[in-house]
C-alpha cells in the first residue's frame, strides 16, 4: 500500500562525523533540505537547441533546521565548543569538528520515530547528506515565545537508504565523486534527556558598558544572536568537488536587543567618534525551570556598539533597539568573538 504522507511525527534528525554512527538531535522544529544542480549548455553551429547540457559545477545541497534550545547537546553535536575559555568556533577552526554527515530518519507511516523504535530502525528510510560545513548559527529568545536555535549547512551530497542499518556513508571524495568507504547504522531515536524547554521567564541579559540607556534599567523584549560562516569552496582541475570549504574570514558575531526603554544617562556620540576604545560584553544566561542554574549561556565578548535606534509613537511604549559585533578570533583567543556553554 503506498505511503500517504510524511508528517513530523515519523522523523528524526542525526548527526555524525563520517565512519561513526551519528547523534541525534533533539526538540528539532523544522527541517528543509534540497539540492540545486547547475548546468553548462552546449551549443554549436547547425544546431538550434544546446545538444546537452553538463554538470560543470558541483551541486549545492543545504539544509536547515530549528530546534528548542536545551542543554547544549545539540550544539556539542553539530561542532561547537561549550567552554566559557574558548571560542564556540575553536574545534571547527581547528579542523577538528569541522565536516559532518546528517542523517533524517523517516519511520513507517503513523508510528512516533522517538516511541515505536523497533519499527523505526527496522522499517524506516534514510535521506543523507554527506560532507556537510557549518554555515550559519542563530539564537532568538522573546518575550512569550520559546528560546530557539536555527542551523544552516552546505553539503557536497544527498542520498536516500531503503534501511536503516550497515549502510554507506552518504560522504564522498572530493576528488573523484565516489563513495567513502565506511558503513553506519541509525540509533534508536529517543525523545532526548534535559528539559522539555526553556522559558523566557528564565532569560538574564547583562551588558557591561552603556551609552545612553541604562542597562540595568532595560525591559528587554526580545535577543538575536547570530553568527554567519561563509565557506570558500578551493577546487582544482581534476577534482569533481570542491575538495575543501575553508572558512572565508573574517567571521563576524552580532546580537542584536530589543528593548522597552527606562532611564537615560550622561552620553555623548561626539565622544565615542573621537574615542572608541570602549568594548561591550554581553552575556545571556538561559537558567534551568525552575531552578535557578544555568542551563545555557552565550557571551559575546570585546564587541563594539553598531548601531542604536529609538522609537516612539502615539499609545506604544518608546523602544530602543541596539547592535553589537564582534570578530570571531582564534581557538584559543578568550577576550573576543563567540562563547556557548551548556549543561550538557
Amino acid at each position: 500500500m503506498p505511503r500517504k504522507r510524511v508528517i513530523y511525527q515519523s522523523e528524526a534528525l542525526f548527526v555524525g562525523a563520517t565512519g561513526s554512527n551519528p547523534s541525534q538531535l533533539n526538540r528539532v522544529q523544522t527541517a528543509n533540505y534540497g539540492f540545486d544542480v547547475a548546468r553548462k549548455d552546449i551549443n554549436q553551429f547547425g544546431n538550434l537547441a544546446a545538444i546537452d547540457r553538463i554538470i560543470v559545477e558541483q551541486p549545492t545541497v543545504n539544509l536547515d533546521f530549528s530546534y528548542y534550545l536545551n542543554s547544549g547537546e545539540n550544539e556539542k553535536n553539530i561542532g561547537l565548543t561549550l567552554s566559557s575559555s574558548k571560542s564556540a568556533f575553536a574545534d571547527i577552526l581547528s579542523g577538528n569538528n569541522d565536516l559532518k554527515n546528517y542523517y533524517i530518519l523517516v519511520s513507517p507511516e503513523g508510528t512516533d520515530a522517538n516511541v515505536d523504535t523497533t519499527q523505526a530502525t527496522g522499517q524506516g528510510k534514510v535521506i543523507g547528506l554527506g560532507n556537510a560545513y557549518l554555515t550559519s548559527y542563530t539564537v532568538d529568545a522573546a518575550v512569550g515565545d520559546i528560546p530557539k536555535g536555527s542551523i544552516k549547512v552546505d553539503a557536497l551530497n544527498m542520498r536516500f537508504y531503503t534501511g536503516t542499518q550497515s549502510i554507506s556513508t552518504p560522504a564522498v571524495d572530493p576528488v573523484s565523486g565516489t563513495n567513502m568507504n565506511g558503513n553506519i547504522s541509525i540509533p534508536n531515536p529517543v525523545s532526548g534527556d534535559g528539559f522539555s524547554a526553556l522559558r523566557p521567564g528564565d532569560i538574564v541579559l547583562t551588558i557591561t558598558g552603556s551609552r545612553g540607556p541604562v542597562i540595568s534599567d532595560l525591559k528587554v523584549q526580545s535577543i538575536s544572536l547570530s553568527c554567519d560562516v561563509g565557506r570558500d569552496a578551493i577546487q582544482k582541475l581534476g577534482s569533481k568537488f570542491a575538495f575543501t570549504k575553508e572558512i572565508a574570514w573574517p567571521v563576524t558575531a552580532t546580537m542584536s536587543v530589543e528593548s522597552i526603554l527606562g532611564d537615560l544617562e550622561a552620553a555623548n556620540l561626539a565622544d565615542v567618534v573621537s574615542d572608541d576604545s570602549a568594548k561591550y560584553d554581553l552575556a545571556v544566561v538561559i537558567n534551568k525551570p525552575g531552578s535557578g542554574t544555568q542551563a545555557m549561556k552565550f557571551q559575546l565578548k570585546g564587541s563594539k556598539l553598531d548601531s542604536q535606534s529609538f522609537s516612539s509613537s502615539i499609545g506604544d511604549n518608546k523602544t530602543v533597539s541596539m547592535q553589537f559585533s564582534s570578530q570571531i578570533g582564534g581557538p584559543n583567543a578568550t577576550t573576543v568573538g563567540l562563547f556557548v556553554e551548556g549543561a550538557s
